[in-house]
């Protein structure tokens, strides 16, 4: 597929939401939190796609942040949701929800998530199609694939473009500068995922939260410490 590829950021709360388009397509990485289809269908309808062009919508990870309004989009354009197996099991454990901090005020707002988790009502991810390591999405219109790249939660996928751009999720984070996300389900699988983005040689990374970088500054990433907004996951 020789098509250009443009990249359309679309914050949703403190989420970013992501839309890759093409002549052939258009795919929307991650669909931001509970109650914000709205926004995200109007960020969608401003960079000037209908509703048959948007041909997937690929949540990275099983955290509600990441897909709480993947359903509000869907019944908007009828795309088919898509993530990794792994996630959508993660997703069905509301423990799951906010893992391990990395800073003590993370791990506050944790212990006082797990104190009043049973009086919150989390829908689990719903997918339609599950992809796995090095997903062909030009069937969907774009030149990308996936990559696997857990850490900050099992099954965590990223995109990987033909430009060599990378749509990492919660895999960074990058409010002051890039570091390590706030939350972390298993820092060993992090430490090799980031290794393995290093060797991707991206040009461009981005996250789930905070402002792309370039992958220059994978040399240096901070501990979650240096982040501004230390609540956001």
């Amino acid at each position: 597929m020789n098509d250009s590829l443009s990249i359309h950021p679309i914050p949703v709360y403190e989420t970013n939401c992501y839309l890759l388009r093409s002549r052939a397509g258009a795919v929307l990485i991650d669909a931001g939190p509970t109650r914000g289809a709205a926004r995200l269908v109007a960020g969608i309808e401003a960079a000037g796609v209908r509703p048959g062009e948007m041909h997937l919508i690929l949540v990275t990870h099983g955290h509600l942040d990441h897909y709480g309004s993947a359903l509000g989009v869907q019944a908007w354009c009828g795309a088919p949701v898509a993530a990794h197996p792994i996630a959508v099991g993660f997703s069905q454990d509301r423990r799951n929800a906010l893992p391990p901090g990395q800073t003590l005020q993370g791990s506050v707002v944790r212990l006082f998530y797990l104190l009043l988790r049973p009086r919150i009502h989390l829908e689990p991810l719903k997918a339609d199609i599950l992809l796995d390591e090095n997903s062909d999405l030009s069937v969907y219109g774009i030149d990308a694939r996936t990559v696997l790249l857990p850490g900050h939660a099992p099954g965590s996928l990223g995109v990987l473009t033909a430009q060599n751009d990378l749509f990492a999720g919660d895999l960074f984070v990058n409010y002051t500068v890039p570091s390590e996300p706030l939350y972390m389900s298993d820092r060993s699988a992090w430490r090799v995922s980031c290794e393995r983005v290093r060797a991707l040689k991206p040009r461009i990374v981005y996250p789930g939260h905070g402002d792309p970088f370039s992958g220059a500054a994978l040399d240096r990433i901070y501990p979650g410490r240096f982040q501004l907004r230390w609540w956001v996951r």
